[in-house]
């Protein structure tokens, strides 16, 4: 299931992380029970609909899961994740044109999302159309490789940060400096220019989004 690629979750109220950690602990019923009054605090919340109908798949209860992910849908329909979580749902329960239609109309919008992409591509595999399903592959692999090599930019340049801040703590004193150590110092200088200037345009994970976006678009803003 495509889904947003975070380290930590954001819960709606405390019933809602209560539901979650039921669920998580494989009690079905009894985070059924909570993501249902969790609701009562917050009866629009999405999030909260959308993982009940995870909850629900997992009681293989197709009626309401359904249900669920249809009001997801209703409430945001410009969002791709709903029409992607929908999606999942109808291939668990062995709807694979319904599926199909539904992570079509999320790529659509969203053409980025690599994870729908791909299982796209899976699906179209599995009725037997090898090329659209390698067309999708192609964007999905493509895609990952993009997102990849640009948080691992972020990523690389926070150690720097790390390590430039331990070498500021532990300086050496003049002598002891080589040829090797003034090198790599100036190395280390240039990376870090580079990553002043790089992390004044990219601060965050949505940025790199829209960022990937604009190339998509042909260098072009929508």
């Amino acid at each position: 299931m495509s889904c947003i690629k975070q380290n930590y979750r954001m819960f709606s109220n405390k019933t809602h992380e209560k539901a979650h950690n039921s669920l998580k602990d494989g009690k079905i019923d009894k985070a059924i029970e909570l993501y249902t009054k969790a609701l009562l605090e917050n009866p629009d919340d999405c999030n909260i609909i959308s993982d009940r109908g995870v909850a629900y798949i997992h009681k293989n209860d197709q009626v309401n899961c359904l249900k669920d992910f249809n009001r997801g849908i209703e409430l945001q329909p410009d969002y791709s994740y709903r029409y992607a979580s929908r999606a999942y749902a109808k291939k668990h329960f062995g709807d694979i044109d319904g599926a199909v239609e539904d992570y079509e109309k999320a790529v659509e919008l969203d053409p980025e999302d690599a994870i729908a992409q791909n299982n796209l591509g899976l699906l179209l595999e599995e009725k037997g159309y090898k090329k659209q399903a390698e067309e999708r592959f192609k964007r999905a692999d493509r895609l990952s490789k993009m997102e990849d090599g640009l948080y691992g930019v972020i990523n690389d340049l926070e150690k720097e940060d790390e390590l430039t801040d331990k070498s500021e703590k532990e300086q050496l004193p003049f002598q002891q400096l080589n040829q090797d150590s003034i090198e790599k110092e100036r190395t280390t200088t240039e990376q870090m220019s580079r990553g002043v200037e790089f992390k004044k345009v990219f601060t965050s994970r949505s940025q790199l989004k829209e960022f990937l976006n604009f190339i998509k678009n042909g260098f072009k803003l929508k």
